[in-house]
């Protein structure tokens, strides 16, 4: 087992894959390979690997996949996935699964998974992935209002938004009963406003 499959078995360790009983061999970006024990919990009747059992398997693997390929702080989910059952695995086989990709693009990834038993195939599952978009922080949203424009144009901004935040504090003030929070609470606002006609003032 590679350092990278070793520490994705950590990594979904309590999880569905562990549930499963998932063993990973091979963890990159271009190619995931894992095994599992045929069980008789894993059967759909006596000795007989239930297909869900067969397509949880290759979709975690596809999963797993994307993980590896999506940008920093991107998440995915399965949008869809199509199965062809060849060949039955029984209990006391391993099943063998290779993902690789079929198309990587900016939005979705489709990925195909072989489960294999011995030289056998078992099933064929091709499944696409979605890209969730990226998680940001209140100051990364605040910086991306900013970002390429000219001066002259984020001093409007950042004016507008002084003018806003002095618009809160007074809203505050009008609800708070303690005098000494109001006029702090006032005062606050009026330093808004200042920083507001000192933005707007004209370059010279």
């Amino acid at each position: 087992m590679s350092a990278a499959a070793t520490a994705m078995q950590e990594r979904l360790k309590g999880l569905f894959a562990d549930t499963l009983g998932m063993r990973f061999v091979e963890v990159t970006a271009d190619r995931v390979r894992a095994e599992l024990d045929v069980r008789e919990e894993l059967c759909t009747v006596p000795g007989i690997m239930h297909g869900g059992a067969i397509m949880a398997f290759a979709d975690t693997l596809g999963g797993v996949a994307t993980s590896l390929n999506l940008p920093p702080g991107a998440g995915t989910t399965t949008i869809e996935s199509k199965t062809n059952f060849l060949a039955a695995a029984r209990t006391g086989q391993t099943v063998r699964g290779e993902c690789v990709p079929l198309h990587r693009g900016k939005q979705t990834l489709v990925w195909q998974t072989r489960v294999t038993v011995e030289d056998r195939l078992v099933a064929l599952v091709t499944q696409s992935q979605i890209v969730l978009g990226l998680k940001q922080t209140p100051q990364e949203v605040l910086a991306a209002l900013f970002a390429e424009k000219p001066v002259d144009e984020q001093k409007a901004l950042l004016a507008t938004l002084e003018r806003a935040g002095a618009g809160l504090y007074r809203a505050w003030a009008a609800n708070e009963a303690d005098s000494t929070v109001k006029e702090a609470l006032l005062a606050a606002a009026e330093r808004e406003d200042e920083n507001a006609r000192t933005l707007e003032k004209p370059s010279d």
